[in-house]
């Protein structure tokens, strides 16, 4: 072999060694950075672990293991959460739910992850972390199975949950995660207790809020509170609360919603005004804030910015469909049926199987005197919700009913079920969350 060749082989084989070496100090940096990283977030890292609750044996020859039971007490505590009031986060660095999102279930056994890393270095460093320990037993009498629950939070050895319930294991699970909830997160309880018309507990979990040192949840619990004084009509005391809401965070948009529909209720339009355009300049992108302007507009009898401000919401597609019917219902009162007609033909895309929404359609297009389709959308809307529809007494598919009975029904439709549309629009407007109606 010529010198030549033996020059070239020997240059391959240290770039070929350089690159090795290259490729192991990569490595070995990339190595060191990622267990460096771990280390460091392992000393901030703060979740809260539950791990695997114990169960009766009846229970897990059913299918409901410690590990079945946990995940789905977890998933619970993540739904009741869904309440909880995120659109606020730039104005608190602290708000109800940071604490329910820490809750994790403990890394399997065996498992080589994230979570089981840093739980090793948390461990060999002697750091604590917080844990939750629960058991389930059942004791059966006469037939029937009495449930115990206890979770306990440790190393404080605090009980959070303490129950002896008979009722299927389904709801034992949906209680033992509301009650861990009421304990790590009263706000969030407060909210979901709410919205669930529990207001009595609700308004202990927003007592447990105000009283303790934290004032971060303050506002949340107030215009809570003020909300549940609204639905009962004690108008002062959603006054007051709202006022000290306010005086904590003046751009808190669901204190905010609720002073302008206290304002509006009490019709008093001018304060109402006032109070939709901050909400508005704060919050431009919420429907609920244009909601607000245009009753606002529409009570000091304003036509054109109230209209304005209802497509304007319309465009920023409102997550109920009651807001859909009320908008439709104010352009048809006015007798302007193309506006109502495009705002419920986006309603019924949105939500093709809200009933009420179809119902009416069939009185807009009845005014227009499209008779075969406004008696189709009122079979839509029989078809739908045969029990909400059921006083249309629709013949056939081949009758064609009046434009005055179709009129003279949707009336009815709105009067018997009027408390469907109060309700619903109330609860669309307070929500303390903007959903996607897609």
């Amino acid at each position: 072999m010529s010198n030549q060749m033996m020059s070239k082989l020997d240059a391959l084989t240290k770039a070929f060694e350089c690159i090795k070496s290259g490729a192991i100090a990569i490595i070995s940096i990339f190595t060191l950075l990622l267990v460096g990283a771990l280390f460091i977030t392992a000393f901030s890292w703060n979740n809260i672990l539950l791990e695997p609750i114990i169960v009766p044996r009846s229970l897990e020859l059913a299918g409901y293991t410690p590990e079945v039971v946990t995940k789905r007490v977890l998933d619970e505590i993540a739904s009741i959460n869904g309440t909880s009031t995120k659109h606020n986060k730039q104005f608190n660095t602290r708000q109800p739910g940071d604490e329910l999102m820490k809750l994790d279930s403990m890394p399997v056994a065996g498992a080589l992850d994230v979570k089981s890393i840093k739980t090793f270095i948390q461990d060999i460093l002697g750091i604590k972390h917080e844990k939750m320990t629960g058991e389930i037993t059942a004791i059966t009498e006469n037939g029937k199975t009495i449930y115990g629950a206890k979770i306990r939070q440790m190393p404080e050895d605090r009980i959070l949950v303490d129950l002896n319930v008979q009722m299927p294991i389904k709801d034992l699970i949906q209680l033992i995660a509301l009650n861990i909830v009421e304990s790590k997160d009263p706000a969030v309880a407060a909210t979901y207790l709410r919205i669930h018309n529990q207001e009595q507990q609700a308004l202990k979990m927003i007592d447990k809020v105000l009283q303790d040192n934290d004032t971060s949840d303050d506002a949340y619990a107030l215009s809570g509170r003020a909300h549940i004084y609204m639905r009962q009509h004690k108008l002062k005391l959603a006054q007051e609360d709202l006022t000290a809401a306010l005086k904590l965070d003046p751009k808190f948009s669901t204190a905010m919603a609720l002073q302008a529909q206290l304002y509006l209720n009490q019709k008093k339009f001018d304060g109402a005004l006032e109070v939709s355009k901050k909400e508005v300049e704060f919050y431009p992108d919420r429907w609920q804030s244009h909601i607000n302007l245009g009753d606002s507009y529409a009570g000091l009898g304003n036509k054109n910015s109230s209209e304005s401000s209802y497509l304007k919401a319309i465009s920023l597609h409102p997550s109920s469909p009651i807001i859909y019917v009320k908008i439709a219902a104010y352009f048809n009162d006015l007798g302007m049926t193309d506006q109502a007609e495009s705002v419920l033909q986006q309603g019924a895309k949105f939500f093709p199987n809200d009933s009420a929404t179809f119902v009416m359609y069939a009185d807009v297009l009845g005014k227009e005197d499209k008779l075969e389709e406004a008696n189709e959308a009122l079979l839509k809307a029989y078809e739908l919700n045969h029990e909400l529809a059921i006083f249309l007494s629709l013949g056939t598919k081949d009758e064609v009913l009046s434009k005055q009975v179709i009129s003279e029904r949707s009336a009815e439709f709105k009067k018997n079920h009027e408390k469907l549309f109060t309700t619903s629009l109330e609860d669309a407007l307070d929500n303390d969350f903007d959903s996607d109606p897609h």
